[in-house]
């Protein structure tokens, strides 16, 4: 049976998908949608990933280059029992990122993707490694 987090990141995500339907964006109109799993080593889940052109970065900063320019982002952190450290985590999305925000390999990325981990708490927050799952639309 699924944790209590486990359902409520579901709910957040599937909530979030709502949200992007509901707005300009439009559910079933002719724009694009792409989506990623990242796993909590940094690798990308390419069996459940759509539209992904390819991803860079790690240690809590991710890079993704779409086959699309996208608009909106919605992320979540999964719930990876395999994960070292797992513990309270945030997530956050930049479409379009800022220049301060990228990777080595992806100069120009069309979206990038944080996760952290709070080091105690209300002390503050460090790079997490975190799976998460990320839905992009223009």
């Amino acid at each position: 049976m699924p944790s209590p987090i486990f359902r409520l990141r579901l709910v957040l995500l599937v909530c979030g998908i709502l949200a992007l339907c509901a707005g300009t964006i439009g559910c079933g109109s002719s724009s694009s949608i792409a989506f990623a799993h990242v796993r909590a080593d940094g690798t990308l889940d390419t069996a459940n990933s759509q539209n992904v052109v390819s991803m860079a970065g790690g240690n809590g900063l991710y890079c993704f280059k779409l086959s699309f320019k996208p608009k909106a982002a919605v992320a979540t952190i999964a719930d990876d029992p395999t994960a070292p450290d797992q513990g309270l985590g945030f997530i956050e999305t930049a479409v379009p990122p800022t220049p301060m925000f990228t990777c080595s390999t992806i100069p120009t990325p069309d979206a990038v993707v944080a996760t952290m981990k709070e080091t105690s708490t209300g002390g503050g927050q460090s790079s997490g490694g975190h799976a998460f799952y990320v839905q992009f639309a223009n």
